[in-house]
C-alpha cells in the first residue's frame, strides 16, 4: 500500500512545487510604491527598460547587512542594473543603513520602505532576509533568492543578465 501511496505524494509534491515555480517566474516585477530615503515617491512604473534587481530587506537583518556590504564591494555587478531596495521597516531605521553604506551616492540604487502595506512582501510570499529578485532587460524574472545564500552564487546570476 505504501508502495502506492509515497510516489503518489512525490508527484503531488514536485508537481505543487514545479507550478509555484513556474508561476513566480511569469511574474512582472512587484507593483511597489515606496517613499524614498529622501522623501520622494517612487514606483515600478518608474522604472526604466533594462534588467532590475529588487531586494527586499531589513535594516537590522545581519543578513541584509552583510550583502549589502557584499553587493558594494561587487558593485560592477550591478552597476548597469537598477537596484531597488524595499523594506517595511520605518524610516528612522531606515536612514541610518543608507547612510552607513553610503547608498545615494549610487545613482543605479534606490532604497526605500513600503511602510506597513506589505504588498511587495506578500507579492512575492517572502519569508525570510534578503530576497532578492532578478529581472532581465525585457522585464522576465530570471532568478530569486531568499535568505542568506552564498553571495557568489548571487553574484554569478547578476553577471548573467
Amino acid at each position: 500500500m505504501f508502495r502506492k501511496i509515497i510516489p503518489a505524494l512525490l508527484f503531488v509534491f514536485a508537481s505543487s512545487f514545479a507550478f509555484s515555480q513556474s508561476t513566480l517566474l511569469d511574474k512582472k516585477i512587484a507593483p511597489f510604491q515606496i517613499k524614498l530615503v529622501n522623501g520622494q515617491q517612487y514606483t515600478s512604473s518608474q522604472l526604466a527598460a533594462g534588467p532590475v534587481v529588487l531586494i527586499y530587506f531589513s535594516p537590522d537583518c545581519e543578513h541584509c547587512q552583510n550583502f549589502t556590504k557584499d553587493m558594494l564591494k561587487n558593485y560592477s555587478v550591478i552597476a548597469n542594473k537598477q537596484v531597488v531596495m524595499v523594506t517595511f521597516q520605518s524610516m528612522e531605521m531606515l536612514k541610518p543603513f543608507a547612510s552607513l553604506y553610503k547608498l545615494s551616492t549610487y545613482p543605479n540604487i534606490k532604497v526605500g520602505t513600503e511602510g506597513y502595506s506589505y504588498t511587495v512582501q506578500r507579492y512575492y510570499g517572502i519569508k525570510s532576509f534578503p530576497y532578492i529578485a532578478i529581472y532581465n532587460k525585457a522585464g522576465k524574472l530570471v532568478n530569486t533568492f531568499e535568505g542568506e545564500q552564498p553571495h557568489q552564487t548571487i553574484f554569478n546570476a547578476l553577471k548573467k543578465i
